[in-house]
């Protein structure tokens, strides 16, 4: 008989109130279980249900040889929707959890048989719910219940679900190890400040950068005292003010470090926003740093380039134009002058070096776009490079000496292999005023041939080698003052790498210098 419908006994009192989860326990046919009808259960089953029941706290409990459940309001919404309840209520736990008695029984039974209690924080026990096996996470206590003997009856279960909070971590952890390795491939220092500490947090790049020790905190002062004499103060004045009341908090300067430990100097692009509380304090000041050092390198380059390039550009027009002014009047007051032969070839040379420094201009763009063609023919580079030699012998006074093959039959693009060698040996004669020696070396294997030219000029420093073959960087750099663009070696080395080939140098201050190159000897090894 339903238990609405019995008269109130001392048993009723024990299952009053519970709501939803109340009601279905006084309704439930507890005749047809082990446990049978609810005047007679034990006095320890029924304190520990109305305990349950009148948790807001969620509780389940397994009670006698068959573990039959009980769980009240606050459980309920774990079991989902269309899913264990309301059947899990009086049903066998065997019966109830299929899909998870292999981790939920041995928890129960140890329960049962040690009476220690468990705790668990977050645990993964999938469960069948909502029409579909779940990963549902959990943090609870089992407790055993002893009867009225003194004898384990039941196991009482206090538990929160917290897949929420875990599947919340997870996708904050997943987002931090995604930021993270952003973080690394965009090779970025860190940095978290303190304003009212003046104490800060970097990563170990930032640290690299600025030779600081390995501890989690440190001094802004010591991270000042790597920043370089010139841009310390500017950086201190853009600190105070992105964290000053009433600012908008950003930050975004560039300045050098020199490592406290390493010496190694760093371009920084440094860019921060402060945070601020209610009474418009700046509490946290974080941001990100990158190393510009190349790219700051590059820029001064491209500036002095321009610089540069606008001075070399203006020189042969002006002669060009003074040397025409002359001829004008030449040919209007003598037209048979000896000196209008002169003056014409010296415009021509500078009409061909005007020619010369226009046709790297274009190059430089040409490579850039990926425009640099290739005419591959097969020549002997021997001939090429006497007729080289023979060109630059003009209007010079060294002395070319060849040595190794004789001939040396390969497949290139002629005009473009003639524009290496002209740079080559023009710099060789450039660069060595009190020497007017040059050796040319040739030879090859069945693979490559190899090409060097070797002077016995000024040599370079061993420090700016790596850097030779760049854009924009001129040899006039190492403490000489030489004409140029600072593009034919950039140009040459492009050419070199078009053919599948190397290029490099050795060097050394007063001792000249050996440029050499190898080309591929196989007509199929050429960038078509």
């Amino acid at each position: 008989m339903p238990l609405q419908n019995m008269q109130t006994t001392s048993y009723a009192h024990y299952l009053e109130g519970g709501g939803e989860m109340g009601q279905l326990i006084r309704d439930f046919d507890w005749n047809a279980t082990v446990l049978g009808t609810p005047d007679q259960w034990s006095t320890s089953l029924l304190t520990t249900v109305s305990i349950m029941l009148n948790s807001r706290f969620p509780m389940f409990l397994w009670w006698g040889p068959e573990l039959i459940q009980f769980y009240n309001d606050a459980y309920r919404p774990s079991l989902g929707k269309d899913g264990k309840h309301p059947t899990a209520l009086g049903q066998r736990g065997v019966d109830c959890w299929p899909e998870a008695w292999d981790v939920i029984k041995p928890m129960i039974d140890g329960v049962l048989s040690t009476g220690e209690a468990t705790w668990s924080e977050d645990q993964l026990i999938p469960i069948y719910r909502n029409n579909q096996l779940e990963n549902v996470y959990w943090t609870f206590s089992h407790s055993r219940v002893i009867d009225e003997t003194g004898q384990p009856a039941g196991v009482l279960v206090i538990c929160s679900e917290t897949t929420e909070k875990v599947n919340a971590y997870n996708t904050i952890k997943s987002a931090k190890q995604d930021l993270e390795f952003a973080i690394e491939a965009a090779e970025l220092g860190t940095w978290d400040l303190n304003p009212l500490t003046g104490y800060f947090v970097g990563n170990e790049r930032l640290k690299e950068w600025f030779g600081l020790p390995p501890q989690e905190n440190i001094d802004l002062d010591l991270a000042i005292s790597a920043i370089i004499e010139e841009d310390r103060q500017r950086v201190r004045d853009a600190i105070a003010k992105a964290v000053a009341p009433g600012s908008d908090g950003n930050y975004t300067i560039v300045y050098t470090v020199t490592s406290l430990t390493t010496g190694v100097k760093s371009v920084l692009e440094v860019k921060g926003k402060a945070l601020f509380n209610e009474e418009d304090e700046a509490y946290r000041f974080s941001g990100i740093a990158q190393e510009v050092t190349e790219a700051y390198k590059l820029q001064q380059r491209k500036d002095e380039f321009i610089s540069v390039a606008s001075h070399e550009l203006k020189t042969p027009i002006t002669s060009i134009s003074a040397s025409m002014q002359i001829l004008q009047k030449l040919v209007k007051n003598d037209p048979s002058s000896e000196k209008i032969p002169v003056f014409i070839n010296k415009a021509n040379n500078n009409l061909s070096k005007l020619t010369n420094l226009l046709d790297d201009l274009l190059n430089v763009t040409k490579i850039q776009q990926g425009q640099l063609a290739l005419n591959i023919t097969r020549f002997d580079i021997v001939d090429l490079i006497r007729d080289c030699c023979d060109y630059i012998n003009y209007n010079s006074e060294h002395e070319f000496k060849l040595m190794g093959e004789e001939e040396v039959m390969i497949f290139a693009d002629y005009r473009r292999i003639y524009q290496v060698m002209i740079n080559l040996i023009g710099n060789a004669v450039k660069y060595s005023p009190q020497s007017n020696r040059v050796e040319i070396t040739i030879y090859h294997d069945e693979e490559n041939v190899t090409v060097s030219v070797r002077d016995f000029g000024i040599g370079i420093n061993p420090e700016k080698l790596p850097h030779l073959f760049d854009r924009y960087y001129r040899v006039d750099a190492f403490g000489h003052q030489f004409s140029g663009l600072g593009l034919g070696l950039y140009i040459t080395a492009e050419i070199i790498q078009r053919h599948n080939g190397k290029i490099g140098v050795d060097s050394n201050l007063g001792a000249g210098s050996n440029f050499w190159f190898t080309l591929p000897m196989d007509d199929r090894m050429v960038e078509q």
